[in-house]
């Protein structure tokens, strides 16, 4: 009897051993939980160098397919091409690129409805809803569908560092203009040294009120702080200031309904200027509001802008792809957006 008990107490002893106990099991979750947190971070970065390889891909080629328009055009395409009764019924210089680009089947879409048969009705539709992944940078949220907005746009073309945004004529001293044909020749201070493109984010949607969404929508500073500034050209630091803090603490207007076109010529959906630095501190900024969709008229400070950390992606002329930082020098940036100045750009 007294062996048969000793079996069984052994026998106990070794069951009660078999499952954790509660202090060892928050132990293991502690440390799962500690593995997590370090390696999420990690696995955060990893998917963003990913997004940002993808970015840089789009860039790219979008600056080659420019390239060989030019090389077939003997001139870049202007930001503006009318198909409509009216001038705002204009495209972008992306349509005329996307033979370059594997959209050939696209282009044809819009090429049926192009002058002389125009058809903006139809054309705004077909721009409004076709998704070019070329067009869309995987770390930007998407474009919100309204009224004057679309598949979305997270690309556009450098007009330069004035702060004309549309209907500056001859003032425009970029790679791209509306009204104004420009060859590689015209880029005097060397295409590696001057902005072809980069990077935009779209709007919230919003077509009207005060209230908006920085840094994604559009504010309306009014036309009396861009007039006010001591050089449209080349706007100094205290000019831009004054009108960010224009558009931030009494904006006349908001619109957030840019960045949905890419096929639209306007500001903030085909093309950005360089009067302010990358991911400004300040909302974009137009001076009138708001005569059509963001941002379709004269002044404006539409700088580029990103979700990658820490800047935005541009291509320069040589359709090169360089991350330009948010800490960039404002005449340095402003210079390289210049296709013009003869002035040295410096380190960036």
């Amino acid at each position: 009897m007294s062996i048969a008990f000793a079996d069984r107490r052994r026998s106990c002893s070794r069951s009660d051993r078999v499952g954790f106990t509660l202090v060892e099991l928050l132990v293991v979750i502690a440390i799962i939980g500690t593995l997590v947190g370090l390696l999420l971070p990690a696995v955060q970065a990893a998917r963003e160098a990913a997004r940002r390889s993808s970015c840089t891909n789009n860039l790219k080629q979008l600056g080659i397919a420019m390239h060989n328009y030019h090389d077939v055009r003997q001139q870049f395409p202007r930001n503006l091409l009318q198909v409509g009764g009216n001038i705002w019924e204009s495209t972008s210089a992306s349509v005329q690129i996307l033979p370059f680009m594997e959209e050939s089947n696209l282009f044809q879409q819009f090429k049926q409805n192009a002058p002389p048969t125009a058809n903006w009705g139809t054309t705004y539709g077909l721009m409004q809803n076709s998704k070019v992944k070329t067009f869309l940078c995987p770390s930007a949220p998407p474009a919100t569908v309204t009224s004057w907005s679309g598949a979305g746009s997270n690309y556009a073309w450098c007009t330069g560092s004035s702060l004309d945004t549309n209907w500056g004529g001859q003032n425009f001293n970029g790679m791209f203009a509306y009204q104004n044909d420009r060859r590689m020749a015209d880029v005097i201070d060397g295409l590696s040294s001057t902005i072809m493109g980069g990077e935009i984010l779209a709007g919230t949607g919003g077509t009207s009120g005060t209230v908006g969404v920085f840094p994604y929508d559009i504010f309306y500073a009014g036309d009396g702080a861009f007039n006010s500034a001591s050089n449209r050209n080349a706007p100094t630091a205290a000019d831009i200031q004054a009108i960010g803090q224009a558009a931030l603490s009494s904006p006349q207007g908001v619109r957030g309904n840019n960045g949905g076109m890419w096929a639209w010529y306007s500001a903030g959906h085909s093309t950005f200027t360089t009067a302010a630095t990358p991911n400004w501190q300040y909302p974009s900024a137009g001076g009138n509001c708001c005569p059509g969709g963001a941002h379709d008229w004269g002044n404006g400070i539409i700088p580029p802008r990103s979700m990658h950390p820490g800047g935005a992606n541009v291509v320069l002329g040589d359709a090169s792809v360089r991350m330009i930082n948010d800490n960039v020098d404002l005449t340095t940036f402003q210079r390289l957006g210049n296709r013009k100045d003869r002035q040295p750009v410096g380190d960036y």
